[in-house]
């Protein structure tokens, strides 16, 4: 008995929680500031925080969609940097048939673009074993002409686009987009190739990357559970999480990184995510999903095609399809700002009228479309980007966002800006995930190491030796 009556075991310190040695890998992914937390407030009652198992399961699925995902996503965050300015890449590795200078006239004023028609003509009579599949109407004064391309004849070269130039017509050169990185003329193609399909042959690359995608979702999903904390309050303990401690370890900034910027960044890196889900398997995924609370327009079924009836020159097919857009302008009341592309596909046997109006997102070039019977120049079907069915709007808004076609120079500096972000998360995961793959590796070294059972049954015995006495 002690003073006062009190037995020694009554004024033992009360039993605290277990703590974690800094080497142990629970450490390295913030459980031990948890453990620490829970330290000061042990009380025996249940944390008030998140479920722990929930949050034990989220952190699993997050760590393996993100091991799974994290090599292709550094590729696809730095290509995707990069093509927030593809049009000015294009510009400066292949200038010679990708930027033009417009002559003078005797005034010294700009002279006048040929007629859009007229380059066709001179384009058809340049490469007669080739079809024109695709002309431009929206030009530029110091950009080329890019026509789309269709191989007729296969011993020629391998080639689906053209460049000429808009004052004289000249073919300025032909090239397969993205064939090589090592060409200067198919570099930027083959960059984007390796951003949505890995630059893998079709279907499988572009499949592949789709996969990868619901893999970027899945983990965006789960990731922002991992962060949460056990115990109350819940906003005071999460707060840590969203910052970025000074003069922290290696280990530890990479780890703050990681945290901090998937949070600060949550919802966009989810935005891109899923509309990369859109755009690689929009019918076998992306559609299904959104169709269950949102409405997608049903192409109509197209009438039977008339293979004995010539097809349209495209000065008519043209004509047609302006007077053909003015008309589902007028009766879906939106207005046509300008012309944009002029397409022929020979799947549908159609042509492709796209202008720029009213129910686009960008003003930069055209997204309502016009679809013609290129024989009879009968309306087969429209494509209105938005304002007539959400799932069409969501969609477009979506791409538009994803691709960086949308508020100019500003935003595509912030796609960029995310691409790196992405490329930076993923690589710190990757980092994280390792140093604790080492350190477990020498913990389980030293474990069976010769002499360490002896030495941990020796510490045993003297520390049930120091109890007893």
């Amino acid at each position: 008995m002690g003073p006062k009556g009190r037995s020694i075991s009554a004024r033992r310190a009360p039993i605290s929680p277990p703590r974690h040695s800094a080497s142990d890998p629970k450490c390295l992914d913030g459980e031990h500031d948890d453990a620490r937390r829970r330290d000061r407030d042990w009380n025996g009652a249940r944390p008030a925080g998140a479920s722990p198992h929930v949050i034990r399961f989220s952190t699993f699925i997050h760590k393996w969609t993100g091991l799974l995902s994290a090599i292709f996503l550094i590729v696809a965050g730095i290509t995707g940097s990069l093509l927030a300015f593809e049009d000015e890449l294009e510009a400066l590795v292949d200038p010679a048939q990708y930027v033009v200078r417009a002559p003078l006239d005797e005034r010294g004023r700009p002279a006048a673009m040929l007629d859009p028609f007229e380059l066709v003509a001179r384009a058809e009579r340049a490469l007669p074993g080739y079809r024109l599949i695709g002309l431009p109407l929206l030009r530029q004064p110091d950009r080329s002409v890019k026509v789309n391309l269709d191989r007729r004849d296969p011993a020629l070269t391998e080639a689906d686009q053209a460049f000429f130039d808009p004052y004289d017509g000249r073919l300025l050169g032909i090239r397969k987009w993205g064939a090589s990185p090592f060409d200067s003329t198919t570099v930027i193609g083959f960059v984007y190739r390796l951003h949505y399909a890995l630059a893998l042959p079709e279907p499988w690359g572009k499949t592949f990357f789709g996969v990868v995608a619901l893999l970027w979702t899945l983990n965006c999903m789960v990731g922002i559970v991992a962060t949460c904390p056990r115990t109350a309050p819940f906003l005071r303990r999460w707060l840590p999480a969203w910052m970025i401690k000074r003069n922290a370890s290696t280990y530890r900034l990479h780890f703050n990184i990681h945290r901090a910027t998937g949070l600060w960044l949550w919802g966009v890196m989810f935005l891109f995510a899923w509309s990369s889900v859109m755009l690689n398997l929009r019918s076998e995924v992306y559609t299904p999903v959104m169709s269950s609370f949102l409405d997608f327009k049903k192409q109509p079924q197209r009438p039977p095609k008339t293979p004995d009836r010539p097809i349209l020159a495209w000065r008519d097919a043209y004509g047609i399809a302006v007077a053909t857009m003015d008309e589902v302008a007028r009766t879906q009341g939106f207005t046509v700002n300008f012309p944009s592309h002029l397409f022929y596909n020979r799947q549908f046997d159609a042509f492709i009228y796209y202008a720029n109006t009213s129910r686009d997102v960008t003003r930069e070039r055209g997204q309502t479309g016009v679809f013609i019977d290129a024989r009879s120049g009968a309306l087969l079907a429209t494509r209105i980007p938005t304002g007539e069915y959400s799932g069409d709007t969501v969609s477009r808004w979506l791409q538009s966002l994803h691709m960086a076609k949308v508020w100019g120079l500003p935003y595509r500096i912030f796609v960029a800006v995310i691409g790196l972000a992405l490329a930076i998360s993923a690589y710190t995961g990757l980092y994280i995930w390792w140093k604790k793959r080492c350190i477990r590796r020498a913990r389980e070294a030293k474990r069976s190491s010769p002499g360490a059972g002896a030495k941990m049954s020796g510490e045993g015995e003297n520390a049930a030796a120091q109890r007893s006495a």
